[in-house]
């Protein structure tokens, strides 16, 4: 029994160190030229399942445009977080980057039922790690219109009705930049 658990969870650390590997490579991309709205506009025909054995591959092929730091799969919660770094912290494209998250979790997706999002920015200079924004997303409870409206947000705070239906959290230092 305990061999077994021992053998599982040197698989999950396996998986999550290949996936912070190909992660890694796909932030080194993100900084590619190419228009914002053709990685939104790539999928899939048909919405797969995500398992622990294809998130690395499903996770690359999303091209988003919000590099990641750390991912998460346990049952049909999904937990993202976001690496945003000076050049990529504009409010406009975390706002595109959590759109595009949501879009293909809940569109791509046939056993993604909630979508856990943080927004972390790391300090170049200390290495400290700063919570900007989080979001506790469910999937079918927002109007249809909202992720249009999300995507289009710009870089001001967000109304009240898109914080309520994507339960997005801001903090002191989201408010103190997108004020800025």
């Amino acid at each position: 029994m305990k061999s077994t658990i021992i053998v599982q969870a040197l698989f999950v650390s396996m998986s999550c160190a290949l996936l912070l590997a190909a992660l890694s490579w796909l932030a080194g991309r993100a900084g590619e030229a190419a228009p914002a709205h053709a990685a939104l506009l790539e999928k899939h025909d048909q919405p797969v399942e995500l398992r622990n054995d294809n998130l690395v591959d499903e996770l690359i092929a999303w091209k988003l445009l919000v590099p990641l730091e750390k991912v998460e799969l346990s049952g049909s919660i999904l937990a993202v977080d976001f690496k945003v770094t000076e050049g990529n912290d504009r409010p406009q494209l975390l706002y595109q980057g959590l759109a595009q998250a949501i879009d293909r979790s809940f569109q791509d997706t046939v056993n993604v039922d909630r979508l856990l999002v943080r927004f972390i920015a790391e300090d170049r200079w200390f290495g400290n790690k700063h919570l900007l924004l989080a979001a506790d997303i469910r999937r079918g409870e927002w109007p249809k219109e909202a992720l249009e409206e999300l995507r289009a947000w710009g870089d001001r705070g967000l109304n009240h009705e898109l914080k309520s239906w994507f339960r997005v959290t801001e903090t002191n230092l989201w408010k103190t930049m997108i004020h800025n």
